[in-house]
């Protein structure tokens, strides 16, 4: 609530300055301009922050916030580069091209950008996400690819051919071929072309039973075996109720007694106090047999067991090195430590295997610091698996 009202006032600022602005020239299109302006940083600030969040879970920007959203904003700012009332002169007066400052500032960073999420359909990614549901990158990229040459060919040849259609409230300010239009029109029948017909993608590993083995293999290579491995015991201490004891209540009574003292100097008398205290001693006994309480797990934060990935799958709380999800009471003893980094888990004899060799993460790549390979901290089996099936509920 409170992000949506300081969205509200930051375009009501520029609603107010596209006011004055527009009263002021007496054109309609410097206050749609203004508008536009501040449309254009909230969109950018939303996009730097998913671009930071998705590079700190080390996940790639295959959705389709980030390959439709720039891709619209930069064909929508460049066509209004026809029509702004701000920075609109074209600095190609020469030719038969058009380019503003417009153009170079609100609609070639997302032009560029959305050319570059289009070859990552073809050569990186291997699905596009939209919410819950996919779609296969290349199949995507063929989609948006041609969807977006449609639309400028449609968009040219209404603009250019229908002129009197623009004889109304806001009117384009030149009609010449827009230069960013230009530019995406040729590089994406070229990433049609190349990467999308005659190029082929790089395929990830999978996670067959061969590969598994040669990882397995390696893995105890590493090290020299111990049949005898020790492993960590989870001990679990349960508190009873305290039994009924015997209490001492002590009740004190205080009496004053005064008597006559005579002195040889002073006729006065003096009152002496004693305190008398007697002690009660009041049994009691228990009735009925001890009663203890069952001890309940409570995790107060699950966040600090949650991998860092955009989307979470039982694959993510897989061992980092066998492959396997915790079973209890199968793994019981065991324990699982936590990458301090990446947040993915591995049984606990395997990881303090794997750090005699290497002071990095198997998975992240990540340096390990000294005081945690020294002690590193182990969750239980059990609680781990309640940690699966929090974040496995929700993601349903």
């Amino acid at each position: 609530m409170a992000k949506f009202k300081s969205v509200v006032i930051f375009l009501a600022i520029f609603c107010l300055i596209g006011i004055i602005h527009g009263a002021l020239l007496n054109s309609i299109n410097v206050f749609v301009t203004w508008l536009l302006i501040g449309i254009w940083l909230i969109y950018s600030f939303k996009v730097l922050k998913n671009i930071k969040q998705y590079r700190e879970f080390n996940s790639p920007h295959n959705t389709a916030f980030f390959t439709i959203g720039p891709v619209l904003m930069g064909i929508f700012y460049s066509v209004w580069s026809n029509f702004t009332g701000l920075l609109g002169e074209n600095l190609l007066e020469s030719t038969d091209l058009y380019l503003s400052w417009w153009s170079i500032l609100f609609g070639f960073p997302y032009i560029l950008y959305g050319s570059i999420s289009l070859y990552r359909c073809f050569k990186k990614y291997n699905v596009i996400h939209f919410r819950r549901k996919s779609i296969k990158a290349r199949t995507f990229g063929f989609i948006l690819g041609i969807s977006i040459l449609l639309f400028i060919i449609i968009y040219w040849i209404s603009f250019y051919s229908i002129i009197d259609f623009y004889e109304s409230l806001i009117t384009p300010l030149h009609f010449l071929i827009d230069l960013n239009l230009l530019i995406l029109l040729i590089s994406t029948i070229l990433l049609l072309i190349v990467p999308g017909l005659f190029g082929a993608q790089t395929p990830l590993p999978q996670l067959t039973r061969d590969y598994i083995a040669r990882r397995t293999s390696r893995l105890n290579n590493l090290t020299s075996p111990t049949p005898n491995r020790q492993r960590q015991t989870v001990r679990t201490t349960t508190r009873s109720s305290p039994t009924p004891s015997t209490r001492t209540v002590a009740r004190t009574t205080r009496s004053v007694s005064r008597s006559a003292r005579s002195t040889p100097t002073t006729n006065r008398y003096s009152t002496s106090s004693r305190e008398k205290k007697t002690t009660q001693t009041v049994g009691r006994r228990a009735t009925g047999p001890v009663r203890r309480k069952k001890t309940v797990t409570k995790i107060s934060n699950f966040n600090l067991y949650k991998p860092k990935a955009a989307r979470l799958s039982t694959e993510d709380f897989k061992c980092i090195f066998c492959f396997k999800l915790p079973e209890y009471p199968k793994d019981n003893g065991r324990g699982i430590i936590l990458c301090p980094k990446c947040k993915y888990p591995a049984h606990a004899d395997e990881f303090k295997d794997w750090l005699q060799s290497s002071n990095l993460c198997s998975r992240c790549n990540t340096p390990i610091p000294s005081s945690f390979r020294r002690n590193p901290k182990t969750i239980s089996v059990k609680n781990y698996i309640i940690v699966i099936k929090h974040f496995v509920s929700n993601r349903r």
